[in-house]
C-alpha cells in the first residue's frame, strides 16, 4: 500500500510541478533555482512517504536490518543528489548559456529520484522477505 501511495503522490507531484513550471516559464525570466526547486518538490512528498515508513511504528523498537540500511542509503542519496544537482545548476549558470526551464526542472527531479527509488526498494525488499 505504501508503494502505491508513493507512486500516486509522485505522479501527482510531477504533473503539478510540470504545469507550474510551464506557467512560470511563460512569464519573465526567473532565477534558474526556481525551476530546479520545482523539480525537487515534485518527488518530495512521495519520497517522504516511502522514507518515513521505513522506520518502525513503535518508538524504541529496533528497525530490521534491510529497512534501516535502505533508510540510511536513501537519506545519503537525497543529500548527494541535492548537492550534486545544485552544483551542476551553478556550473550551467556560470557558463552563461541559457537553459530551458524544463531542463532545470528535470535536474531537480533527478536530485531526488535515486533516493526515492532506494526508499521504495526498501519496501519491496521488506515485503518480499516477510
Amino acid at each position: 500500500m505504501i508503494v502505491i501511495s508513493s507512486l500516486v503522490l509522485a505522479l501527482a507531484g510531477v504533473l503539478a510541478t510540470r504545469v507550474g513550471t510551464n506557467r512560470l516559464a511563460r512569464g519573465s525570466a526567473r532565477d534558474p533555482h526556481v525551476y530546479w526547486a520545482f523539480g525537487l518538490v515534485a518527488l518530495l512528498p512521495a519520497w517522504l512517504v516511502a522514507f518515513v515508513t521505513l522506520l518502525p511504528n513503535v518508538p524504541g523498537t529496533r528497525p530490521h536490518l534491510i529497512p534501516a540500511v535502505m533508510w540510511l542509503l536513501s537519506s545519503a542519496a537525497g543529500l548527494v543528489g541535492a548537492i550534486g544537482t545544485e552544483g551542476r545548476l551553478r556550473r550551467l549558470e556560470e557558463s552563461g548559456l541559457s537553459q530551458s526551464p524544463r531542463r532545470l526542472w528535470r535536474l531537480g527531479v533527478m536530485a531526488l529520484a535515486p533516493s526515492w527509488a532506494i526508499a521504495l526498494g526498501g519496501h519491496v525488499v521488506r515485503w518480499a522477505r516477510f
